[in-house]
């Protein structure tokens, strides 16, 4: 008996982490963008379904991070499995 589990578990713990720097990073290229332009254009892959869910939790936070509410317009793209999203400034909190 592994005393340290099954060892996949640690790959997930890792996987995590890294998952959570990258998702930093594009939080702070979408903040950027929102204050300069006032909007985000991209186009993700649709798998894994995380990358999605982590680019719409991103783009939420952009928007308050620069004070702002934004729309994410997604148009998906099935020919390709890719969907090109538009982040939007909607307009300021109170």
């Amino acid at each position: 008996m592994n005393p340290w589990g099954n060892p996949e578990r640690f790959f997930a713990i890792t996987d995590a982490a890294q998952r959570r720097a990258e998702v930093e990073d594009l939080v702070s290229e979408i903040a950027q963008a929102l204050a300069i332009a006032g909007e985000y254009r991209t186009r993700i892959d649709l798998q894994p379904t995380q990358r999605v869910v982590d680019f719409n939790w991103a783009a939420h936070q952009a928007g308050r991070r620069v004070g702002i509410r934004v729309d994410v317009d997604v148009t998906i793209s099935k020919s390709d499995a890719t969907a090109e999203i538009r982040v939007l400034r909607r307009h300021a909190l109170s």
